[in-house]
């Protein structure tokens, strides 16, 4: 859908469901709506999983993005299983993609082997069971990876990290949907399946306006501040 029908399909909406005396919207708070709910079907679909129906996977193919990153440097406050000094990124190098808001996969890469599988782990798990020959991470059940100082730490068995590969979604406000638009004739970048799920959201969020003014108000200062 365009803007112009993105707001004429949830204008019908709204209006089918309230009564007259219910507010209107100018094209700006129409477009700030809409932005909101495509915000909120994003979010929907990663909570429930990217890859649990194909419905999800087609629905935000476009914001997903892959990046990688080289291994270069090491992180002395932490060690892999053997002892020697876990591994990390360098931060000069490359900063992670500032649009990414959420992690669909990650792995890693040695000199010998692709794709192994990289699980996130708190500090607290590392602590316990660093020293754990049962638990400690390896190529077969995966590596671990910790966030330290906005930058990823890899535990290994020793084995030396050549790349980190990151599978991320874009924030989807990056593509709001409104007047101006940039990139087509198109008001959202998701799938055209999902827009009605948009119009759905975007109907709960005006009629949030009448019964739920407090709530409403909150949903659109969020708005602004992310953008």
């Amino acid at each position: 859908m365009t803007f112009t029908e993105f707001r004429n399909e949830t204008e019908l909406l709204y209006e089918s469901i309230n009564s007259s005396s219910a507010p209107g919207f100018t094209t700006t708070e129409w477009g700030n709506i809409l932005t909101i709910a495509q915000r909120k079907v994003v979010i929907n679909i990663l909570e429930e999983g990217v890859t649990k129906t194909a419905f999800n996977q087609l629905a935000i193919e476009k914001l997903i993005k892959e990046d990688s990153y080289t291994v270069t440097e090491t992180n002395s406050h932490f060690k892999n299983s053997d002892g020697t000094v876990a591994q990390t990124l360098d931060p000069g190098v490359k900063e992670f993609d500032s649009q990414f808001f959420w992690i669909v996969d990650e792995y890693v890469r040695t000199a010998a082997t692709n794709n192994i599988r990289i699980i996130r782990q708190s500090f607290d798990f590392y602590r316990v069971n660093i020293g754990n020959p049962f638990r400690s991470p390896n190529s077969d059940d995966g590596y671990w990876i910790l966030q330290y100082n906005n930058l990823p730490v890899f535990i290994t068995d020793g084995t030396a990290l050549t790349n980190y590969y990151l599978v991320g979604c874009h924030h989807p406000d990056i593509y709001p949907i409104g007047t101006g638009l940039t990139y087509g004739t198109h008001g959202s970048w998701l799938n055209e399946g999902a827009h009605y799920r948009i119009v759905e959201e975007a109907v709960k969020l005006a009629r949030m306006s009448v019964n739920d003014t407090e709530g409403f108000q909150l949903a659109m200062a969020d708005f602004t501040k992310q953008n």
